[in-house]
């Protein structure tokens, strides 16, 4: 019953899964029989599922959706990371010095799941006790950058200075000039986001599974992604020895910038949760 259930609500409407899953139990409770019993009786769980997809053009747009909103969130999420070298420079570079697509990819990612889960999902009595603790997990992420970028846009060289000396002892870079080393910080937006990634992901097949509202999860985790690989992005834009804009000034744009987008992805996570 528990793969039978898992196939039903992977590949049928959650209404139409919560039906065949009402018959089986049924079925398998009167008389009670043990496993090998039902196996050749009713057949094997998944089987019997893949039999009862009607039309198979329904499953078909199930996996279209999750195979744009998987791919959005693990696109922009790994291309940080050294397996995901390509997808920078497609993303963010544009082919070396060409316009930044990750927003764009992010908003199809979320904008269709909001759509897709608010249409074809099923909403639960009680929301599950993880949903709210990876919702924090992603706000803190958020949080953290943002304060960065503050710290930063206040005084950069007191900022750097405070904490430099891990950055140089952990930086490939040691012979430049602590407030030239980014890389301690972009390591973990990096790797970071490729942990965001996944817990995306885990919370498109519950939604997918369960309750619809798990995919405040992947909308929320995707716009931490964003805006903490944006100001990867950003950083290796500035140069902190000119004087017009100042390394002050960049940081108190992107602080402005991603407060903007933060408050758009709290707005499609409330949406989300409703």
């Amino acid at each position: 019953m528990t793969r039978l259930e898992r196939a039903a609500r992977w590949r049928l409407p959650p209404q139409e899964a919560e039906d065949v899953i009402a018959d089986y139990r049924d079925i398998v409770a009167d008389p009670p029989r043990s496993e090998d019993q039902l196996r050749r009786e009713v057949g094997d769980p998944v089987e019997v599922i893949k039999l009862l997809v009607a039309p198979p053009k329904v499953y078909r747009t199930w996996l279209a959706a999750f195979a744009v909103m998987a791919a959005c969130i693990l696109a922009v999420g790994f291309s940080g990371t050294f397996i995901g070298y390509p997808f920078w420079m497609l993303l963010f570079d544009g082919g070396r010095g060409g316009p930044c697509y990750a927003p764009q990819v992010a908003a199809l990612g979320a904008i269709t799941a909001l759509v897709w889960f608010r249409l074809c999902g099923r909403k639960e009595g009680r929301l599950s006790r993880a949903v709210p603790v990876l919702l924090g997990v992603c706000l803190l992420c958020i949080a953290g950058v943002l304060l960065f970028c503050r710290a930063c846009s206040r005084d950069f060289e007191a900022f750097t200075n405070a904490w430099g000396t891990m950055t140089t002892w952990l930086g490939p870079n040691r012979d430049l000039p602590i407030s030239r080393s980014f890389y301690l910080s972009r390591m973990a937006m990096c790797y970071g986001s490729a942990v965001l990634a996944l817990i995306g992901i885990c919370g498109l097949v519950k939604a997918r599974m369960g309750d619809r509202r798990w995919a405040a999860v992947y909308v929320l985790a995707l716009t931490a992604i964003t805006i903490s690989l944006l100001v990867v992005y950003w950083t290796g834009s500035i140069d902190v020895g000119a004087t017009e804009p100042t390394v002050e000034e960049w940081f108190r744009q992107m602080l402005l910038r991603y407060s903007g987008i933060a408050a758009i992805g709290l707005v499609g996570t409330g949406v989300a949760l409703l």
